[in-house]
């Protein structure tokens, strides 16, 4: 998949085929159901991001939210 411009999880996720909407999904309520309240579910460099935003650690090197995971579409796999 090409680098998605959806503005939401939710968008991203409707821009995929079934089969990797319905894989991407289980992983991300995976992924919500274990990470803390702090982490914040965003979109960044085209995929889904859990990072802890500005407002909590602003002191980050590139000044961007530091990131902890992301979860992507690719053309022939799924990234964590």
């Amino acid at each position: 998949m090409v680098m998605s411009k959806a503005a939401s999880a939710d968008a991203y996720l409707a821009e995929l085929p079934a089969d990797r909407r319905k894989e991407l999904r289980a992983v991300r309520d995976a992924l919500k159901s274990k990470l803390a309240t702090s982490f914040v579910e965003q979109m960044g460099y085209g995929m889904i991001m859990y990072c802890l935003p500005l407002s909590r650690y602003p002191q980050t090197y590139n000044k961007q939210p530091l990131m902890f995971v992301a979860l992507g579409a690719q053309k022939n796999f799924n990234a964590l």
